[in-house]
This record gives structure tokens, C-alpha cells and sequence, in this order.
């Protein structure tokens, strides 16, 4: 492995600051886009560091972040680095046992806060505990031990203004030490307390430094969208490498406005989880039915090639036809701009998948992991294989190990869980592979595909083993589906509880003139006889054993705030069975 570019993430966000060609940052609040100029964030982190330096901020101490994305978190971010402390990022629907677990645990002094208002209410009794509290948004309630962000930064510039003071942030910038813990990140585990994964500078500059390559940025040229939370190491390593990339980034306010962000910016790059990839693949096959005539029929006719066609295939006369009347104009719906879009959280849709890349939207899965920093593998364009979740990055190595279990070791792994000598032991092999817990192999060819979790692997009562990712997977591949959960141990039979999608819902209701009704669609006999088909369909690829035996409709909405979804949208196995209990032990009643 080639040495450091930089020390220290702080190194480099300043380096990127005095980039000539460094365009600056961008937030969208309130429907208008602020814009952060080099000089302001350079000079706002250094103001930041010294006024939390002024609160006696030290190594043995962590900073929480409760806060959407925006350069005022990254500002926060480096600022807390330099005062050689941890930074622990948190959102605002964490249940109170784990806020107080994690607070304690990782030894949270100062909590970072946009606003008093956005944070569950089982929170605000864990305030009081903090020795101070900043909060970012002006009308925000303040409390007791609280201070707001522009006063804070105030007070940090009135200390930049000493020459003495000032020298301090060059010598913290300096002692920064590569294998210094810059964050702990606790995972959501669906069972368990949550764990703390220490994330090094190292861990965090050689993963960006080898994915450098593969995804090569143009700063004057691209334009990067960050629409998912930074508190997740996806979004936020990302943010790190664009940094080291020099472009301008956008963070957007709210993904329910990504249609009108995608259009305002019209990006070039953008990271997404499947959910979000699906959002856009049902607004863009919802034209056909806004359309008449023979312009109904072409975007049809156009929509269903685009979910069969091979991608890797030569495009036909008519699929060029097509991207010239409908792909185009699907593209610029939104932004007509892309040049990458990265997938990763979880498995996309392989038919929305084809769908995408059919009508020229290039979208490179990926895999990865908190514990990884996260990227394990990732298609790019000079590698890609649909389907696959890429090749590993080159500086891990990646083995298949028992039970087919994916195992990496490599210097953006890390070294171990926060106060959790019991699971470091465990959690690696003998020869310093970090056990993943999820399964795959690789083709000829060297590309890994992930085919399910071995921690999430279900034990029937008849001592069978069902992984149900796949299944999963497989179920919410028809376009009624919004998400589904598998359900199998300790239990005699498989079974799912299955979530409506109300845009395929009413879809296929309108022409039968019925108007939605969550209600109306759980009982409608055509909304059920397909699912039903699907079900069976799917039945007749599995063993007998994983067969769906019974299945249960649900017309609740899926939603973070709900407790049902993580913050990169992925099921809560765990809330979920509690949570519909009632209609699991319906299906296994005599």
C-alpha cells in the first residue's frame, strides 16, 4: 500500500480548501441554496474548533451530532478533530435506552443539535446530562445548558483574532496521529445493544484513496448531491471523498424534495440507497399512465424493453427510437446530468436495476459495511457486471470463508468495537479476517455477489434453515409490493408479512375505476389474486421448506419516524414482528 496523501481527515479537508479550482459547498433550506464559500468553511471549522476547545473539549471525551445533513455538520465534524476528541453521530428517533447507552458509552460531553423541536420526545429527559448543548437552528427552544451555533461560532472567532490562539489549531492539526479514533459509529443492530465501531483517520483515507480510481471526479465539472443523512458512514465517507476530489456538493434538505433537487442542480454524481432508485423508478413509469394514445402505448411499449433487455447487449433500432422519444426525457427528469450513481445499504431490485441502466441512467452497486469503512466492493465503469455487488476494492483482501460467509481484512478495516473486548475476540479470524456475517461468492471473473446474511438466517421448527434476504428480495419485485418481511423461526412453515405500494396500487385499480383506499386495496380480490400469482410464482425457484405457505397484506406506511425503517430505509426485522405479532400468529392458527 502507497503512503498517506494526508495525515489526518482534517489535513485534507483544509488542503481542499485552499484548492484553487475548489468551487465551495451548497445547502438548500427553505427552498433557496446557501452557499458555503472555501474561505467560510475554512474559517468557520478553525472558529468552531477553538470555541469548543474554550469548553475544555478534550481526547478522552466525545461530541454527539443530532443533525440533517449540511456543511454546518462537516464544519462540526472537523472541528471536534482537531480537538483530537470523537465524533458520534446520532439521529433524532433513537430510542431513549440506546441515547442514554451510547452517551455513556462512548463519554458524550457536548451534543450538537439542530433543533430541540426534531428530537423524540423520550429524549429530552437525557438533556440535562450533557455539559453543553449547540443548537444549530436559530427558532429552536434553548435549553438550560444550551447555546445557539452562531453564538458559539462567535465566540470561536473572537478567539481566532489571537495570533496565540490561532497558532493552536496548526499544532492539534499537526499531533493528529493516522491511527487516532476520529469517530464511533454505533450500528443499529436489530438485537442487542448497539455497538460502537471505532473508525480511524487510516481506516477512512485509505479506503477513499483506493476508491479514487475507480470513480475519477472533474472539480470543475461535476456536481455532487448528497440527499442521504451523513450520521451514516455511506453518506459521510462519501462527503470525505468528495472533499479529496475537490468538486462542490450539494446537500439537499429533504429526499420527499428529490424531484425538484435533481432538477434544480442537475447533478453528476450521487449516492442512493434501493429505496430511493426505486421512488425514481416509479414517478418515471407513472408517465405512461398521465399519457393518451399512441403516446401511452409507445412509453409502455418503451418501459417494458427497458425491464427485459440485456444491458450488456448492443441497443436495437428500436431501443434507439426509444431513448430518443422516452429514456431521454426520463433522464431529464432527473437533471439529465448523471454520470454515476452509486447503490448501496442493501440489494436493488435486479428489474429495476436493468430498468435504470436500459435507459441510460449509470447505476454501480455496491457493498459494504460499517466495520469496512464501509466499501468492501463496488462496480465501476471500468468493471461492472450487473447484479453482482462489484469487485473488492484493491487494497482488502476478500475471502469466502464457512458457511459462505464473506470475510475482508485490510487498513480500512477496523480494530475493534468500543469497550467490547467480548465481541473483538470473536469478531475476527485467526489470521485477521474480519467475519462480515453475511454470505456470497465470486464468479470466474472475480466479482462478489451477496446472497444473504447468516446472522439473519431463520431456523424452522422442523430444523430447517431459511436465509430470507432473498426471498425478500424476490417478493418485492412486483410492483405492488413496497417491502416484505420473512417469517419463519420457531415456526412450522414460512410465511411473509407483506407491505401495499400505493403507487403500483393504484395503478392497477384507476383502470378498473376504483379509487385507492388503503382499506379497499388490503381486500380488493385483483390486488390479492396478484400477489397471489407472485407468491406462487416465486414458490415453484424455492425448496419445499422455504416455500410461502401464508401470507399477510399490511397498508401501513413505511417510515423512519415509524420506528419500522433504519435511517437507510432498510426493515427493522425485530420492531416489525413486534409490531404486527397479532397478524403473524393469525397465520399460524389451526
Amino acid at each position: 500500500m502507497e503512503g498517506l496523501q494526508f495525515k489526518s481527515l482534517p489535513a485534507m479537508f483544509f488542503a481542499n480548501c485552499d484548492r484553487s479550482d475548489f468551487r465551495g459547498w451548497y445547502h438548500r433550506k427553505d427552498g433557496e441554496w446557501i452557499h458555503y464559500s472555501k474561505e467560510s468553511l475554512k474559517k468557520n471549522t478553525k472558529a468552531f474548533a477553538l470555541a469548543l476547545n474554550a469548553l475544555g473539549l478534550n481526547k478522552s471525551e466525545s461530541v454527539g451530532i443530532i443533525a440533517p445533513s449540511s456543511p454546518n455538520w462537516l464544519i462540526a465534524d472537523i472541528a471536534i478533530q482537531l480537538n483530537h476528541s470523537k465524533v458520534v453521530p446520532l439521529f433524532p428517533n433513537i430510542s431513549s435506552e440506546n441515547f442514554a447507552f451510547q452517551s455513556n458509552d462512548a463519554n458524550i460531553k457536548i451534543l450538537i443539535v439542530n433543533s430541540i423541536e426534531e428530537l423524540d420526545a423520550p429524549l429530552l429527559d437525557n438533556l440535562p446530562s450533557f455539559k453543553n448543548i449547540i443548537c444549530i437552528e436559530k427558532n429552536s427552544t434553548l435549553p438550560a445548558n444550551g447555546i445557539y451555533w452562531d453564538e458559539f461560532l462567535k465566540r470561536g472567532y473572537d478567539a481566532l483574532a489571537d495570533e496565540m490562539r490561532a497558532q493552536w489549531i496548526d499544532n492539534q492539526l499537526a499531533t493528529i496521529n493516522s491511527d487516532d479514533i476520529f469517530s464511533i459509529i454505533y450500528t443499529s443492530g436489530s438485537t442487542g445493544r448497539p455497538k460502537g465501531v471505532e473508525l480511524t483517520h487510516r481506516n477512512m483515507l485509505v479506503q477513499i484513496q483506493n476508491i479514487a480510481p475507480m470513480f475519477q471526479f472533474d472539480s470543475q465539472k461535476d456536481s455532487c448531491l448528497t440527499i442521504l443523512p451523513v450520521a451514516h458512514v455511506l453518506e459521510r465517507m462519501a462527503v470525505y471523498f468528495y472533499t479529496l476530489s475537490g468538486v462542490a456538493i450539494y446537500f439537499g434538505d429533504n429526499p420527499n424534495n428529490l424531484s425538484h433537487i435533481l432538477r434544480e442542480v442537475r447533478p453528476t454524481i450521487m449516492i442512493v440507497v434501493p429505496r430511493i432508485l426505486e421512488r425514481l423508478y416509479e414517478s418515471m413509469t407513472t408517465a405512461a399512465d398521465r399519457a393518451k394514445g399512441l403516446k401511452q402505448h409507445l412509453i409502455k411499449h418503451a418501459i417494458k424493453i427497458a425491464k427485459i433487455k440485456d444491458p450488456n447487449k448492443c441497443p436495437s433500432l428500436l431501443h434507439r427510437i426509444f431513448n430518443l422519444f422516452v429514456y431521454k426525457k426520463m433522464r431529464e427528469a432527473v437533471g439529465g446530468n448523471f454520470r454515476m450513481i452509486i447503490s448501496g445499504s442493501s440489494a436493488l431490485n435486479k428489474s429495476i436495476l436493468r430498468f435504470l441502466l436500459n435507459i441510460g441512467l449509470p447505476v454501480f452497486e455496491g457493498y459494504g459495511m460499517t466495520e469496512c469503512s464501509p466499501v468492501v466492493s463496488a462496480n465501476c465503469k471500468q468493471a461492472i457486471r450487473p447484479g453482482s455487488i462489484g469487485k473488492p476494492l484493491p487494497h482488502l483482501d476478500v475471502r469466502i470463508g464457512k458457511c459462505s460467509e464473506i470475510q475482508v481484512r485490510g487498513e480500512s478495516v477496523f480494530k475493534g468495537y468500543h469497550n467490547r473486548p467480548d465481541l473483538n475476540a470473536s469478531a475476527f479470524t485467526e489470521d485477521g479476517f474480519y467475519h462480515s456475517g453475511d454470505q456470497g461468492y465470486f464468479d470466474d471473473d472475480g466479482y462478489l455477489y451477496f446472497t444473504g446474511r447468516i446472522k439473519e438466517l431463520l431456523k424452522t421448527s422442523t430444523g430447517k434453515y431459511v436465509s430470507p434476504n432473498p426471498i425478500e428480495l424476490e417478493i418485492i419485485r412486483h410492483p405492488l409490493v413496497e417491502q416484505a418481511l420473512v417469517i419463519a423461526n420457531d415456526r412450522k412453515f414460512v410465511s411473509a408479512i407483506i407491505w401495499l405500494n400505493p403507487v403500483g396500487v393504484r395503478r392497477m385499480l384507476k383502470p378498473q375505476n376504483e379509487d385507492y383506499d388503503v382499506e379497499n386495496a388490503l381486500k380488493s380480490p385483483l390486488v390479492r389474486d396478484a400477489i397471489n400469482r407472485h407468491i406462487e410464482h416465486l414458490n415453484e425457484k424455492l425448496n419445499h421448506w422455504e416455500q410461502i405457505r401464508k401470507w399477510t397484506l399490511i397498508g401501513d406506511e413505511l417510515t423512519i419516524e415509524s420506528g419500522l425503517l433504519t435511517p437507510t430505509l432498510k426493515i427493522r426485522r425485530t420492531v416489525a414482528e413486534k409490531r404486527y405479532a397479532e397478524q403473524i400468529e393469525k397465520m399460524y392458527q389451526q
